[in-house]
């Protein structure tokens, strides 16, 4: 592993059994793939509709165990870990921004973007660390409102400063865009280009054509990998 090479993946494979009308069979969500996170870069995933990118960063993020292969976040191979060690690991390392919404109905945006932080964590000034994320993706003003009174945007906004609010070391956003205009995209790619720039690895699965502006390299997933 390269010194600014902090998370690293070697022939991940997803296999998946499913019956068909005709026949059972096995189907490769994710082909054999190697992948290479690093220090400081930010990795924009693309690929058409359903060609894996989601399953790939599920893997990645320590969150789908691979049939085949192998991921080692600074020496350590993820599953190889039992799951408390994972989900400790998942916690203080990594920040993920799922593609749907995972808020807690019972508790404000703040409360939901303070949560990670206080799983292992004193809670210290973590309230003023959020409320700073709220500010800068536009929302703080909603930091006491709950998630029935978002829209699909500010949800998505609120997942991206939970993600962030523990300062992980690699950050894993899948679709983080989907829901936002013009001006909230450039906001939420500018963000993500700036933990990359304070020494991240970033992740970043997306449609979003700008994103490849934002972006040290590009993989892209096709049929072919299937």
């Amino acid at each position: 592993m390269s010194d600014d090479a902090m998370l690293v993946a070697q022939g991940v494979r997803k296999q998946y059994f499913r019956k068909g009308r005709d026949a059972a069979r096995y189907f490769d969500a994710v082909r054999s793939t190697d992948v290479t996170l690093r220090r400081g870069e930010l990795l924009e995933l693309v690929g058409r509709s359903g060609s894996g990118k989601t399953t790939l960063l599920s893997m990645l993020a320590g969150l789908l165990t691979p049939t085949d292969g192998t991921v080692m976040f600074e020496g350590r191979d993820l599953y190889a870990l039992d799951d408390a060690e994972l989900s400790r690991v998942r916690n203080e390392h990594f920040g993920v921004v799922p593609q749907g919404q995972t808020p807690l109905a019972d508790l404000t945006v703040l409360q939901n973007v303070c949560l990670p932080h206080c799983l292992y964590r004193d809670p210290g000034d973590v309230e003023s660390r959020a409320l700073g994320l709220l500010e800068s993706l536009g929302i703080a003003e909603l930091s006491e409102c709950y998630p029935a009174e978002l829209s699909g945007g500010e949800m998505r906004r609120m997942a991206i400063a939970r993600a962030l609010v523990c300062e992980p070391d690699v950050v894993f956003a899948d679709e983080p865009t989907g829901d936002l205009d013009d001006e909230n995209t450039r906001v939420v790619l500018q963000a993500l280009r700036d933990v990359a720039d304070a020494g991240a690895a970033v992740l970043l699965v997306t449609h979003e054509q700008s994103a490849a502006s934002y972006a040290d390299r590009t993989l892209r997933l096709s049929a072919s990998q299937r």
